[in-house]
């Protein structure tokens, strides 16, 4: 399959893996009675595989239709993962060099790259009063439990599309 073809499959690709990754998410949470959260980012770590695989301007844009999508579904508030998402696909971009070095780098860079992200949604939302945020109920029932969920997801995911892509 030649790279447009890619391109015009992994759109709608893309936009399964969100409504998947907010269904477990929203599963994860009735599991926890909503002690805790347990929030799934599948969508981000597909983007993080295929960013090697497809040209920036390709993934910003679709990252910003995707996180539009999000936002008004979602929350009702346009704005918050519109701007999350192309940040973090776009510093995926900025430390290619440093992340897609092996195994290793990919899990570091992938706990990081979560922690940015969940702490970017959430400055947003505090900066233009959406939500106020206690920081102790955010480290410990929040950030904790979503990098809990999201390492194990990284592990199942990176030997998945390690087959598919043919990495090695």
């Amino acid at each position: 399959m030649d790279k447009v073809k890619k391109q015009y499959v992994a759109a709608p690709i893309f936009f399964l893996v969100m409504l998947l990754d907010s269904h477990l998410t929203r599963t994860f949470l009735a599991w926890s009675s909503e002690a805790n959260i347990w929030k799934t980012h599948l969508l981000l770590l597909i983007l993080m595989f295929c960013v090697p695989k497809f040209s920036k301007r390709y993934m910003i844009t679709t990252t910003i239709i995707l996180g539009t999508i999000f936002d008004l579904y979602y929350i009702g508030v346009l704005g918050i993962y519109a701007v999350s998402l192309p940040l973090a696909v776009w510093g995926m971009y900025l430390l290619y060099d440093l992340l897609y070095q092996n195994i290793f780098t990919m899990f570091f860079g992938w706990i990081i790259l979560v922690t940015a992200y969940e702490l970017a949604a959430a400055g947003i939302q505090v900066v233009f009063k959406i939500s106020m945020i206690n920081p102790v109920f955010f480290a410990t029932n929040f950030l904790g439990p979503t990098l809990l969920v999201n390492i194990l997801f990284f592990f199942i995911i990176y030997y998945i599309v390690k087959v598919l892509f043919r990495w090695e």
